[in-house]
């Protein structure tokens, strides 16, 4: 084990997860094959810690007809590496009956190899799912509601799991999704799609009741899930501290977080706060004066911030705020 790049710790775990009736075929053959395809001391090490059964594998039988496939669908040795590490069991999955299959409905709407590439290096765990019984009758489900192709194509190379749902719970997000307004030829439709997909109805819910307390109506949330979808998709705690922050300390109420609901995403600690600090020493010298501009600068880019705020007003600003010094707002 410890040839493998373990430490003495992570070795005995990973010896206790080897059953005692494995062959002893030699590790080495193993290692030699992982170390001349590509595969780095880091891998191998996470690869054995994770799956350590893999060291009692065939080369020739089980380990190389996969990584032969996947070199010949266009992958390179560090993808398949780096996605093997992910997802060691699919070294173990039938070729025949799993993973070509997979790629092969992988490759009939993801369309290039180039895009299947993608799709695997994202998500590899859709080789060790039954695509037939999940990927494709959803892929039905988006098309029978007019959603473009090239958005299932971004779908799936973006936010593969989404289309790895039940069917009936990508149709029920399908539906309440449509019912909000999102036309399925726009962008803003998916996005919305992965938003609710994402959680329990029960989730959903509890998110509109914190809203409501903070003074939201049904039609500021509603707004504000159409501009930015994904806000709902914070944790119900990240959301509730930030409802606390932006409401007590700096006064917004709904009518201004409704329509800037992104703010809600912001992390408090290395964004919004240090800004916000920024915002005041700016105002207090009237170099800044509106709400609107705090608004824009909490929405920059670090870079766009650094250059257009920092650097351009760094003579107003303390020591502690120079950007050789603090890097603000990453």
């Amino acid at each position: 084990m410890n040839s493998c790049g373990l430490s003495s710790k992570k070795a005995e775990s990973a010896a206790k997860k080897i059953r005692s009736n494995f062959k002893t075929q030699n590790p080495n053959s193993v290692l030699e094959f992982l170390k001349s395809t590509g595969f780095s001391k880091t891998h191998i090490a996470k690869l054995i810690s994770t799956c350590p059964a893999l060291l009692f594998s065939s080369v020739e039988k089980t380990l190389k007809p996969k990584h032969d496939l996947f070199k010949e669908s266009g992958f390179t040795d560090a993808q398949i590496a780096d996605f093997m590490v992910v997802k060691p069991s699919v070294f173990f999955r039938s070729l025949e009956s799993q993973i070509v299959p997979g790629l092969e409905s992988i490759r009939s709407f993801a369309q290039t190899d180039e895009n299947v590439i993608r799709v695997v290096r994202r998500s590899v765990f859709m080789l060790t799912n039954n695509m037939s019984a999940r990927l494709e009758p959803n892929v039905r489900s988006l098309r029978e509601c007019n959603v473009p192709k090239s958005r299932i194509v971004y779908v799936m190379m973006t936010q593969p799991t989404m289309l790895l749902l039940k069917e009936n719970v990508l149709k029920e997000a399908i539906d309440k999704v449509m019912e909000l307004g999102f036309q399925p030829e726009t962008k803003m439709f998916t996005v919305a799609l992965h938003a609710m997909s994402s959680m329990k109805k029960s989730t959903w819910d509890c998110k509109v009741k914190l809203l409501k307390e903070w003074g939201w109506s049904d039609e500021q949330i509603i707004d504000g899930f159409k501009r930015v979808p994904l806000f709902m998709s914070c944790s119900e705690k990240k959301m509730k501290v930030g409802l606390s922050y932006f409401s007590k300390t700096l006064k917004w109420d709904a009518s201004i977080l409704s329509i800037h609901p992104k703010c809600l995403m912001f992390s408090l600690k290395t964004r919004v706060m240090p800004r916000v600090k920024v915002f005041k020493i700016l105002v207090a010298l009237k170099v800044f004066k509106t709400e609107r501009e705090l608004i824009k600068m909490l929405n920059m880019s670090e870079e766009c911030f650094l250059n257009k705020v920092v650097v351009k007003y760094e003579d107003y600003l303390p020591e502690c705020y120079k950007p050789r010094k603090v890097k603000i707002g990453s």
